[in-house]
């Protein structure tokens, strides 16, 4: 997918009943649904399912999601996606063991709002923290949200929230002139389990 990437992050593998009801969930929330491996999943969805408008009327978008990590395959992407972490475990918590991939095809503010809305539905299933990429000159504004866990300033600005952070900030006004920071940068890897069989480059910035 060459769109936005949005990471959660993850204390520990998810429990077999947890995976069972992201599957059900997606499942429900789909038009096009498909199980490429446990915990991972090809999925189109209507904005409408979300609560996103859509204006144009394209209908259902495309989307990844993907539990990495231990266990669940993709640990090549897992190591790369966290190779420049600083101490997580005095920041948030936890250093994540998994996490989970929310990948959306385009820049387009109807997937950006897709992402934040399908990430913390993803997050009401498993938990975590989303990983949130800000420029600096939106910081005072996702500083205000609600579910805002933590802060780190190097080397980039990045925002640990909850699934309440995700949608109070889809939900703001500023979040379509900062949004593509919604993710953190896409790594370098192809994702096998994509229909489109898209390869994410590396870039500084989502």
């Amino acid at each position: 997918m060459a769109g936005p990437v949005l990471i959660i992050d993850l204390s520990g593998p998810v429990a077999a009943e947890q995976v069972a009801e992201l599957g059900v969930v997606l499942r429900g929330l789909a038009s096009r649904f498909v199980e490429a491996r446990a915990g991972s999943y090809d999925v189109e969805v209507e904005p409408g399912r979300l609560g996103v408008v859509d204006p144009a009327g394209e209908g259902a978008r495309p989307f990844i999601v993907s539990i990495t990590g231990p266990g669940f395959g993709d640990e090549a992407v897992f190591r790369a996606e966290h190779s420049e972490d600083p101490d997580l475990q005095a920041l948030i918590g936890f250093t994540p063991t998994h996490d989970v991939v929310v990948a959306g095809a385009t820049f387009e503010v109807i997937d950006r709002l897709m992402i934040a809305e399908l990430g913390a539905v993803v997050q009401d299933v498993v938990g975590g923290l989303a990983d949130v990429g800000t420029p600096p000159r939106a910081l005072d504004v996702v500083r205000s949200l609600p579910g805002v866990v933590a802060i780190a300033g190097e080397p980039r600005t990045r925002v640990f929230g909850t699934a309440e952070f995700l949608r109070a900030w889809a939900a703001h006004p500023e979040f379509r002139y900062y949004s593509r920071w919604a993710g953190r940068p896409p790594t370098y890897h192809q994702w096998e389990n994509s229909p489109q069989q898209c390869k994410k480059t590396r870039s500084d910035d989502v």
